[in-house]
Order: C-alpha cells, then sequence, then structure tokens
C-alpha cells in the first residue's frame, strides 16, 4: 500500500519556528502535496496564544522573561498552553479526506482515537472524551482558565482528567489540528506567567491539579520519547488503515519558515511595531 502521509520528527525547536513550519507544511497540504503528521518540542520552552487572544490581557510578559519562557501566537485558536516537558503533535491533511468526516467533531473524534490508540501502546490507560464542558470565561480584561483546565470535544483523559489538549483550525480546503502531549507536570506553571491576582492564581493552579494529568504519572514512570513517537505513529497508522512513511522538513520548507518565524514571535512582533 502507498503511504500517503508523512511522517515528520522535527525535535525540538522554538516556539516561532514551530507554528511557522506548521504554516509551511499547511502550504504544502495546499498545494496538493501529501497529508502531514509531525511530531515536535520546544526549546526554550514557549507559551501559545490562541491566535485571537490578547498577549497583554492574559499574560505577565515580565514573568514569562524571568522563567525564560517565550511567547508566540498559534494559527488555530483557543487558549493560553505552556509548553514543557510535552509532546507536540500535528496532524495536517486535506478537508475532502473521507476517512475524518465533514465536521469538526467528527475530525477531533478521528484524531482523539489515534491518539487513544497511540497512548494505550504505550501502556496509558487513556479514554476518549466526546463530552463538551467549558468552564466560564472569565470577564473582559482578566485572563482565560488555561486549556488544560477545562474538557471540550473529543478530549483524551486518564481516570477524568485530561492529558491531550487539542486545536483545530481549517483553511482553504486545509485541516490543521495539533495538540499537547503532556509529558512531565511543568505545564502547571502557566498560572505563574498569567495576569492573576494571587487568589486567583491559587484557584488556578487548583484547576490544572485536579482537572489535568500528565504522561508520566498516567504510566507510573519516566517517558521515553523516542518510544512515546513511535507508538503514536502506530496508533494513526492503525486507526487510518494507512502506513505513514517516514519523511524529513525540505530544505524549502525550512527556509520559508525561518523566513516567516517572526510573525508568530508575539515579542518581536511587538518589538517591529514599536520601532
Amino acid at each position: 500500500m502507498k503511504a500517503d502521509w508523512r511522517c515528520i520528527d522535527t525535535g525540538a525547536q522554538t516556539g516561532a519556528l514551530n507554528m511557522a513550519l506548521d504554516e509551511s507544511l499547511v502550504a504544502g497540504v495546499e498545494a496538493g502535496g501529501a497529508s502531514v503528521l509531525r511530531f515536535y518540542g520546544w526549546d526554550p520552552p514557549a507559551i501559545s496564544l490562541g491566535y485571537s487572544q490578547s498577549a497583554d490581557g492574559e499574560l505577565d510578559v515580565d514573568a514569562c522573561r524571568a522563567v525564560g519562557v517565550d511567547i508566540v501566537r498559534r494559527p488555530t485558536g483557543g487558549r493560553a498552553v505552556l509548553h514543557w516537558q510535552e509532546l507536540t503533535y500535528s496532524a495536517i491533511f486535506a478537508a475532502s479526506r473521507e476517512s475524518f468526516g465533514a465536521r469538526i467533531e467528527q475530525t477531533y473524534g478521528v484524531i482523539g482515537e489515534c491518539l487513544v490508540a497511540g497512548l494505550r501502546r504505550f501502556g496509558a490507560d487513556v479514554e476518549l472524551e466526546r463530552a463538551h464542558v467549558r468552564s466560564p470565561r472569565p470577564r473582559r480584561g482578566t485572563a482565560a482558565l488555561p486549556c488544560f483546565s477545562s474538557i471540550a470535544r473529543s478530549e483524551v483523559k486518564w481516570r477524568g482528567r485530561k492529558l491531550v489538549g487539542s486545536a483545530q483550525r481549517r483553511f482553504a480546503g486545509v485541516v490543521l489540528q495539533h495538540g499537547s502531549i503532556v509529558i512531565g507536570p511543568a505545564h502547571e506553571r502557566l498560572v505563574d506567567c498569567l495576569r492573576l491576582d494571587e487568589a486567583r492564581r491559587a484557584q488556578w493552579r487548583e484547576h490544572l491539579r485536579t482537572d489535568s494529568t500528565n504522561l508520566q504519572e498516567c504510566v507510573g514512570g519516566p517517558v521515553e520519547r523516542s518510544a512515546l513517537v513511535e507508538c503514536m505513529i502506530a496508533g494513526f497508522s492503525d486507526v487510518l488503515g494507512r502506513p505513514l512513511a517516514a519523511d524529513q522538513v525540505h530544505p524549502d520548507e525550512w527556509s520559508d519558515s525561518r523566513a516567516r518565524a517572526s510573525f508568530w514571535d508575539v515579542e518581536a512582533r511587538s518589538v517591529k511595531a514599536v520601532n
């Protein structure tokens, strides 16, 4: 069977380059290229904001700088995510692919099944939550409740707690869904970077601890990244019923991404606007 997916592991990159590379890969699928399943990490750690979120309204930028966390904007929507001790995935494919369904909820469901299959291979007894439950957003002028404290659409859970946070955007005929498979507890430090008073900070820290989990906790030990990636690829292949061919980012994709990286860097764009 001929592989019609490119499977790429780009390792750890800066947040801005990660987002620009997702953008470049979307353009390739728009141009008729093969679908893409990509895995990556973040170096240094970064907070990604949903496309319409405001850094000034959500984040304490000085606190982010103090702990060495970059700030980037995602091409997808959703809430703030701290990418630290995690494996990130991107699935990029034509919206017309019948195996994913025509509606957003169907696509979330199919990709959720892929994630569950891969994580179960790794030894995590996870399940797919199809309910739609969202925590209320605070009033304007305060930060939104973090992504990993809410459950929406088809989310991967372990013992009722969220393990994978995902977001999706549909371009001209192409779907980009990406998300964070949390490996360790560092994502809980997001609340230290949000614009909150101490009482609300403590409240939201408790939300994250009770509503989310991490893979180390799920499997009861350390997580080997390469083994996790292999299991996730196998999970996608099993559910989709097709092989995923190992591939690399093409030189023109790298060059396009590096040229566009500053667009996704929130602080770089702010400095450019001031100057």
